[in-house]
């Protein structure tokens, strides 16, 4: 009897659909892996809630992209991968995931695995391709020693820009967020100040806090696309506005006074063609993930305060709404497919 497994699906009337299915053995060139967690990417996936048609059809499939699991089982021709072993993929919500590496024809997701230090939880793991994406804004920010920065939005890709921010040098990190407890998380992650968003002097109090230069880099992680005017007006002369929380839809902003005036840098920032390291950006998307691995494992960089949540997959549908609906504080959630007998 062939083993079974489950996927998620997602309706746009926010229903999570578990579909069981058999489980095919590996190809040639395939790793099958069996998870243990999957991990939310809140921005991605409550974009999905907050904005797809109630009334839509069925999604094109499942939702996530961050995994962390075990080597169920290698086709012929894998070597760097064996049953058994503790690795990290590019998983949408499922209990399975079928990775090929080497094959150039499949899609990046398809494509990527990587080993897990032993001592890194299954519950963080996951959290490090969000890790990656905070560690490309970082980078392309250029940031330098003692540089100011402003970070608006506290959720985990605000959270790991903090903590990044810190081991880069940068200060002050300034913080803002309309959530008290976010900006509570934010301290613990390294942020010298915290400003609530919605205080109507909060760009002055940033230009005080930076001895009236304001910001050399401001982070654009919430998913509010109307922040990107109060960011520019953060920013010092010459300063770089960065847009690392992929928020949808359309901003307003101040053209002459702001940006052109004062020489500032709109920075886009989502890691379009660089799968593979070359020589003018040898930054790859895999040799970020390494980088907060070992940040990870050597206690620098910390996720264990941003986990708020751990639910088994069943739960998955109950999750995302209270999520929506914001019933309750929430920012790192894991999914656990440990025991599927809920689904049966």
């Amino acid at each position: 009897m062939p083993e079974e497994g489950i996927e998620l699906r997602f309706w746009s009337d926010r229903r999570v659909e578990p579909v069981i299915h058999d489980v095919a053995p590996p190809g040639p060139g395939q790793i099958l892996v069996r998870n243990t967690r999957t991990q939310v990417s809140a921005g991605t996936e409550m974009n999905f809630f907050r904005h797809h048609p109630i009334d839509g059809p069925l999604t094109s499939g499942e939702l996530g992209y961050m995994g962390v699991g075990r080597v169920a089982a290698v086709g012929a021709g894998i070597t760097e991968y064996a049953p058994g072993d503790r690795v990290i993929t590019s998983s949408t919500h499922g209990s399975h995931w079928l990775v090929t590496p080497n094959d150039p024809a499949a899609t990046p997701m398809r494509r990527y695995i990587d080993h897990l230090p032993d001592h890194v939880s299954d519950d963080e793991a996951g959290f490090v391709v969000l890790g990656d994406i905070a560690l490309h804004g970082i980078r392309r920010a250029q940031l330098q020693i003692d540089e100011p920065v402003v970070v608006l939005g506290c959720g985990m890709i605000g959270q790991l820009t903090i903590q990044l921010a810190r081991i880069a040098g940068a200060w002050p990190i300034i913080a803002l967020d309309l959530l008290d407890d976010r900006l509570d998380t934010a301290t613990t992650s390294g942020a010298t100040h915290v400003i609530n968003a919605g205080d109507s002097d909060a760009v002055a109090r940033v230009f005080q806090l930076t001895d009236g230069r304001g910001a050399g880099a401001v982070f654009h992680c919430a998913p509010v696309p109307q922040v990107l005017q109060t960011a520019m007006e953060m920013a010092a002369e010459r300063g770089k506005v960065l847009l690392v929380g992929s928020p949808p839809g359309t901003a307003t902003i101040g053209l002459q006074v702001e940006l052109l005036r004062r020489e500032l840098s709109i920075i886009g920032t989502y890691e379009i063609g660089i799968d593979e390291p070359h020589g003018y950006w040898p930054w790859s998307r895999r040799r970020n993930r390494r980088v907060c691995l070992r940040l990870l494992a050597t206690g620098q960089l910390s996720f264990d305060h941003l986990v708020t949540h751990v639910r088994p997959a069943a739960e998955a549908e109950a999750m995302f709404r209270a999520m929506h609906d914001g019933t309750t504080p929430w920012m790192g959630v894991v999914f656990d497919w440990d025991d599927l007998s809920a689904f049966r």
